[in-house]
Formats: structure tokens, sequence, C-alpha cells
């Protein structure tokens, strides 16, 4: 791993995902790439705005991010590379085009809002970038902090393993922090149990057997309440998901187990993609 882009708002929420990303990077020996984006006020209706010069908003931009820069590196205890880079533009647009430029090998985004409100204002760009952003994205709740990573949750549905899950990425991230995988499938009145799951696991396993993982099954009605009643009992570190995609109409109007996790877990959440 040698490249971790930060996306930042200069928010408390930022701050604390980027020292997250800062002793991620430390371990692995990367740069850590701050990355943010301004746009130009609108006018709406008769509303106007006073005339904005862009290079004295690029320059304000500019002035934030150095001083977000210089509190990160005075609240990091090991040495950092961090590299800055500002612009004008939309957020999830502009982050996509620099990731293609940088190759970055993990996005690592804060995410905050405790009511349905905030979450659509504060999570939006987050929640979009999850689901599809190319690369592994690293969602940091406001109140998580980086530990040494042990144990690792990795959430399974047993469906399409081979096609649909990243094995050979989840089984690299626990070699490297030499971690213990605990793989966990939340169910109920074994709604989901099929041939077909019961092959998929026999697939999972021959994949990941080398690293040993230890299998659970959760009853649950609920699968975040499940996932997360799982995270306190075995103390995981980080929870590994794979949001994968589903058809547009589905999107409206079913929750996505991987967005509710990540508004209702206090553990970091790895995304990666199938």
């Amino acid at each position: 791993m040698k490249k971790i882009i930060v996306p930042v708002d200069f928010s408390a929420t930022a701050a604390n995902a980027a020292e997250y990303a800062g002793y991620f990077a430390a371990f692995y020996g990367a740069d850590v790439l701050l990355y943010h984006t301004y746009e130009l006020p609108v006018a709406i209706g008769d509303i106007s705005y006073p005339v904005f010069d862009v290079n004295e908003m690029q320059e304000a931009a500019a002035h934030d991010m150095a001083v977000f820069k210089e509190n990160l590196a005075a609240k990091m205890k090991v040495p950092l590379t961090i590299h800055t880079h500002v612009e004008m533009g939309i957020m999830y647009t502009g982050l996509t085009t620099y990731c293609d430029a940088e190759k970055p090998d993990l996005v690592v985004m804060g995410l905050s809002g405790k009511n349905a409100l905030t979450r659509l204002v504060v999570g939006s760009n987050t929640i979009k970038t999850v689901y599809n952003l190319k690369y592994p994205v690293l969602v940091v709740p406001p109140k998580a902090f980086f530990a040494p990573i042990r144990l690792i949750g990795f959430a399974c549905d047993y469906r399409e393993i081979a096609r649909s899950t990243p094995l050979a990425l989840i089984k690299k991230f626990v070699q490297d922090f030499n971690a213990e995988l605990h793989i966990l499938n939340v169910d109920y009145n074994n709604k989901n149990f099929s041939a077909d799951a019961l092959k998929e696991s026999f697939v999972l396993s021959e994949i990941l057997g080398n690293i040993k993982p230890e299998y659970h099954s959760v009853e649950s009605e609920d699968v975040t309440v499940g996932i997360n009643w799982f995270a306190e009992k075995a103390k995981l570190d980080l929870i590994i998901a794979v949001p994968k995609k589903h058809k547009l109409v589905q999107r409206m109007f079913s929750r996505s187990h991987t967005q509710d996790l990540i508004f209702h877990t206090h553990l970091p959440v790895l995304c990666l993609h199938q």
C-alpha cells in the first residue's frame, strides 16, 4: 500500500478520519493525500450573492487545507508524508478523477449525521463513493479511533462468493495485519439457507483456508443489529463489507444493509467492490 486518499471538508469528522488514515498509512509506510473541493455559490430565484473571486476562493481553501495538514501532522506520533490537493468542483466527480490519476490503494472517509436529514446532506457523498468508486473505501465513524487491528469481521451472505467477493484482497488485509478473520452470516429462522449457500460456503472455505478464519452464524431479524451485536461481543477492530449493486428500483425502495451498517456501527467499515 503506497497511497491513501482522504477527502476532507475541514470538519471534526474529517479530522478524525484523517488521523485514522494517518496511522493506517504509517503502518504501511504509505503517503496520505488530503483532497478538498469547493463550489461557487449558485443564485436561486431572486436571491443573489456577492461576486466571488475564484482566485480568492482557491487561496482561502488552500489556506484552510494548510492548517488542516499542520494540525494532522501535529497529532501524529509517527513520521508521515502528507500531500494536499485543493480544487473547485463537485466532490464525488472530482474525487473520482483524482483517484483515477493517483491510483490510491485506499480511500478513507469520515461519516456523521444522527437524523435522516443530516445523513442525507452529510452522508450522501460517502454513500455514493462507497457504491460507485472502484477503489477500496474505509468509512470511519466520528468516535472511531485507530488501534492495532487484530480482529476483523467479514459480513458475508454466501451468495456468488467466487464471482462477487474480492477474497484475495480480504486475505491480504488479514495477512498484512496478522489478524484473525471472523466470517459472520446473519440469518433468521434459516430464511437464507439453501443448497447454493452451502456450496458457496465450501468455496469460501477453500479460498481462505490457509488463514484459518472462524465462522459464525448470527440469529437476528435485522442484519445491522446482528452484525453490531457480534462486533461488540467479539471485540472486533474492523468490519469488511461488500456493497453489492442492485437494480435501481431495489435501491429506491429497499434498505441497503451496507448503508444501514455504516450509519449505525461504531467501528470502521472497509467497503470492497465485487
